[in-house]
């Protein structure tokens, strides 16, 4: 808990503001669903059966995660949640996982080779865009998977891993493929929200919003912790980059090999570090 409190005491004035009001509508919002929780659950339960019904429906909710996962088209985590809320759990993992990784394949090689420059725009959009490109040249796959791991919006790290030069498919494909198992807690929140829907005594209903709340914290200290956790791993693989560049101790790679140095920050300029080694 101090952590915690360390953590909101250095955030700038501006993300205390942010958090403090998405804060605010995240309440606002709680109370509304549990004024009207009953007229909502009627009237999303019949579409989630119509869905479930049918042989296909789940390439509809597929389809809709793969597109999803190329940013800016909104609508990924909802998908995962309403996975939960159609199929059930665990159920309800297993397409989200096929087209969450299909959608992530998908949207990897989109923004690397048909719209490189607007996805690179995009990424840097998200910030410490250049931080995590010198981080990934230290730390590698374990850097992909920290960043595949964290609450990063994962639209957005694909677009962001699909800029980045140094990162392979493969290695972009399996760091995702080890991560997503994370979906299991967002189709359990969803599939608490479906039996929300159901006729159950009051007991019953007490234990599935106990069931609820617990995994909606679990999903809020683990994301907390996992970023956390992926910054100071971040911080220190991109400083001890930064400090070789900086040295000229890169001299002598190619320069494919530190691509992402070169072409993403206006504030790194690896030709200038190459020019100072070349006059030592």
């Amino acid at each position: 808990m101090s952590n915690i409190i360390e953590f909101f005491r250095e955030m700038p004035r501006r993300k205390k503001a942010t958090l403090l009001f998405t804060s605010i509508i995240v309440i606002i919002l709680t109370i509304l669903f549990f004024m009207f929780e009953k007229p909502i659950m009627r009237a999303l339960a019949p579409i989630a059966e119509e869905i479930r019904d049918l042989n296909f429906g789940y390439l509809i909710v597929g389809g809709i995660i793969v597109a999803s996962s190329i940013p800016p088209i909104p609508g990924y985590g909802s998908m995962i949640f309403i996975c939960g809320f159609i199929y059930g759990f665990p159920l309800g993992f297993v397409p989200a996982y096929i087209f969450a990784l299909l959608g992530a394949s998908f949207s990897f090689f989109v923004c690397r080779s048909i719209c490189l420059g607007y996805a690179r725009k995009l990424a840097k959009k998200q910030g410490n865009f250049q931080k995590l490109a010198l981080a990934i040249e230290e730390g590698g796959f374990k850097i992909i998977f920290l960043i595949r791991l964290s609450p990063f919006p994962f639209p957005w790290s694909n677009a962001f891993f699909g800029t980045i030069q140094t990162v392979s498919f493969w290695k972009f494909f399996l760091a995702t493929a080890l991560s997503l198992p994370k979906l299991l807690i967002y189709i359990f929140i969803g599939s608490r929200f479906r039996n929300l829907t159901e006729e159950m005594d009051t007991t019953s209903r007490i234990v599935n919003y106990v069931t609820l709340a617990v995994g909606c914290i679990l999903l809020f200290f683990a994301a907390w912790y996992i970023y956390n956790k992926m910054n100071a791993t971040v911080d220190a693989a991109a400083a001890k980059r930064f400090m070789q560049i900086e040295s000229g101790s890169l001299v002598g790679l190619n320069l494919s090999e530190i691509e992402s140095s070169e072409s993403y920050g206006d504030e790194l300029v690896v030709d200038e570090s190459n020019e100072r080694g070349k006059a030592k």
